[in-house]
């Protein structure tokens, strides 16, 4: 996921830097540290004493933070490889906000990373889905499980990447073509935002919706703070790129 430079981003740490580009942990680690632990001791069946589920709820949190580093450091190599200048990447739960120089990127270059990095996230499914049915008879019922969490975990991060809406990869593409239409990329991204931020609270209001009408508790939690966070993430790309847009407004003289 990308977005201009300019904006500063609610962070917990700096992870350093890899290729001359600053890495950071968004706050919103801090639900998945509590949510991907919860759903695997909620989950799962209760025969299995608790402190296993509570270490391979732990285990299932390190492992998307490490496929998610992944992802973006791939994406970030694409990038720098292809001469966008990228300034930072954010890391968040479900994915990562790259700031770059808008002079060096172009819709080309930006739907070849939206499309890398749904790719990405389909061949990570597919692999932990692999190891999973490969484990699945061994006799080894914690990492089974931890696979077969972790296959369920990204294959519900393809389909949310597919929604048109930034800063997801579905709607970086949509960025791309409205960039296209318009020839303005500080428009496009705002346009693509404000769908992100609409689908954000769509997903609030279905988790409130599920928790005030039926007896589906995690699922309702689930949904409104993923909802809240693509709300949040959209928000901050779109105030991002408004502060560019006034940068570069800024320096046009007065005729």
């Amino acid at each position: 996921m990308t977005d201009i430079a300019g904006g500063k981003m609610r962070t917990l740490t700096h992870l350093g830097s890899l290729l001359r580009v600053r890495y950071r942990i968004h706050y919103t680690w801090l639900f998945a540290v509590i949510l991907v632990p919860a759903a695997v001791i909620t989950q799962f069946e209760p025969t299995y004493p608790l402190w296993q589920r509570t270490v391979l709820g732990i285990f299932a949190s390190l492992m998307l933070f490490v496929a998610v580093s992944v992802r973006e450091s791939i994406l970030g190599f694409i990038a720098v490889r292809k001469g966008i200048a990228v300034e930072n990447v954010t890391l968040f739960v479900f994915g990562g906000m790259s700031q770059i120089d808008i002079e060096t990127s172009s819709p080309s270059l930006e739907f070849l990373l939206a499309a890398c990095g749904q790719l990405f996230n389909i061949i990570i499914a597919g692999i932990f889905s692999v190891i999973y049915f490969v484990l699945k008879d061994s006799g080894n019922i914690m990492v089974e499980v931890l696979m077969q969490w972790m296959a369920f975990l990204w294959f519900m991060l393809v389909m949310l990447h597919f929604v048109p809406g930034f800063p997801l990869d579905g709607g970086r593409a949509l960025r791309v073509f409205l960039w296209k239409m318009t020839a303005d990329y500080v428009k496009a991204t705002r346009i693509a935002g404000w769908l992100g931020w609409g689908f954000g609270l769509f997903m609030t209001a279905g988790g409130i919706a599920l928790l005030v009408m039926t007896q589906e508790l995690f699922t309702g939690i689930f949904l409104t703070i993923v909802g809240l966070l693509l709300q949040n993430a959209a928000t901050n790309s779109r105030r991002q790129v408004g502060l560019q847009g006034r940068v570069v407004d800024s320096e046009v003289p007065d005729g």
